[in-house]
């Protein structure tokens, strides 16, 4: 019953805080762009979100690996809800500028590292084994509920009421979910190793990375999960927004749609994966996936060829709906893959390293974000959009099919890690 509690106070928690986050993240940029009339000051501004949040993931895994994780995620949550009810409050007096804009998202971003590898790593611990398939996928779906609700309700308070409700309601959600979090009731398993000195920090994310090429299921999870982040999340990113507007000729609103289609079904993909976590083989569930995936990113490639695109009416709703019908369909087999290599990834990594090797993933993950946006923004003024997107689409295809015959049998069913090997 008391897992049952936990883990309903850990989702709740986590939904409520990522609604309040969706509602700023679309919010703060029309904002920015309001009382600076400047692109620039955007970019800043979104640099300011990643690079803290990237510099800061080695030292809050190692943090996460030493102190009790729920109160981390207190402390940030309450710390975030603080600041950004002074930023309201800031708002409400009319004495905010765009530079305390600027210094607060530095400490949130930051806040939101520490956070986000805390909270990942205790998930495995308010569950059984046997349910943690069923708990990641139903995080993962309300994960997606929460970017679908979140965005929508920020253009939509903001345009009504302003920064001012938009900073309060963030401010608010944030120490609900803090207030929650405290509710859990956890008994600390981790072993406090002292302060983190230089000499530690290295030795700590060396033993991670020793830890991670010395299995080699983990090898080929990880691998597999960095090499199509690489080349799928910046094309997403960067060469899907301008296949929609300058390619196809969508407009902004028909682009978000598609956008928020994509993720009704990775909420869809999940729900079903929580359904059946029981019922269907690990494997075949992410085999299936896989194809899937790959068969309709073919799809999508062929559809978006100018010769498809003008056959299917050109900038219609005819081509519309094909393309929000592949955008569901991918959305819902992503999820068939993403949930069982995170599910697996923390059944196979010892809880005492686990913060440190979400982090490290994280860091590695967002840092390929820049690097392949800097790629494709090059290659969209030198080659067609439908050429680089196909090129991508084969590379992705190809790289899982290796994944799929080379994979060893700990990919699928891995075994639980308790203790750290020495």
């Amino acid at each position: 019953m008391s897992s049952k509690r936990n883990f309903l106070l850990y989702m709740i928690g986590r939904f409520i805080s990522y609604i309040g986050t969706g509602i700023q993240q679309i919010a703060l940029p029309l904002y920015i762009l309001d009382i600076t009339h400047s692109g620039i000051m955007m970019g800043v501004f979104s640099i300011l979100n990643l690079v803290p949040n990237l510099i800061t993931l080695p030292f809050a895994g190692m943090l996460g690996d030493r102190k009790n994780r729920r109160n981390i995620m207190v402390a940030t949550d309450l710390g975030r809800g603080i600041i950004i009810c002074l930023l309201g409050t800031l708002a409400l007096t009319g004495n905010i500028n765009i530079y305390i804009l600027f210094i607060a998202q530095i400490f949130i971003s930051i806040m939101d590292s520490i956070f986000g590898g805390s909270s990942t790593a205790l998930l495995p611990e308010l569950v059984s084994e046997e349910s943690l398939m069923k708990a990641t996928s139903t995080r993962g779906g309300l994960d997606a509920a929460s970017m679908i609700v979140g965005p929508a309700l920020g253009g939509i308070i903001y345009g009504l009421l302003g920064i001012k409700a938009v900073f309060y309601l963030n401010a608010a959600s944030f120490i609900i979910s803090g207030i929650l979090s405290f509710l859990i009731i956890y008994e600390n398993k981790i072993n406090d190793k002292g302060k983190i000195t230089l000499k530690s920090f290295f030795n700590e994310n060396l033993e991670t990375l020793t830890f991670i090429k010395g299995n080699k299921g983990i090898m080929q999870l990880f691998g597999y999960a960095m090499m199509t982040n690489l080349l799928l999340t910046p094309s997403f990113d960067i060469v899907l927004p301008y296949i929609m507007k300058k390619g196809i000729g969508f407009s902004s609103q028909q682009f978000g749609y598609l956008m928020s289609i994509f993720t009704l079904g990775v909420l869809v993909g999940n729900v079903v994966l929580g359904l059946g976590a029981k019922k269907a083989k690990t494997k075949n569930i992410m085999n299936l996936s896989f194809i899937m995936e790959s068969v309709m990113l073919f799809g999508f490639s062929i559809v978006i060829f100018p010769k498809q695109v003008s056959l299917l009416g050109g900038h219609s709703w005819t081509l519309f709906i094909v393309i929000a019908l592949i955008c569901v369909t991918i959305g819902g087999f992503n999820a068939g893959v993403n949930t069982p290599i995170s599910t697996n990834l923390q059944k196979m990594v010892p809880n005492e390293m686990r913060a440190r090797f979400f982090s490290l993933i994280g860091m590695i993950a967002q840092g390929a974000v820049p690097l392949g946006s800097i790629m494709y923004g090059v290659l969209l003024d030198r080659f067609h959009y439908y050429n680089i997107f196909m090129i991508v689409t084969i590379l992705n295809t190809v790289i899982t099919l290796i994944f799929i015959f080379k994979a060893v049998p700990e990919v699928y069913e891995p075994k639980v890690q308790v203790i750290l090997e020495n």
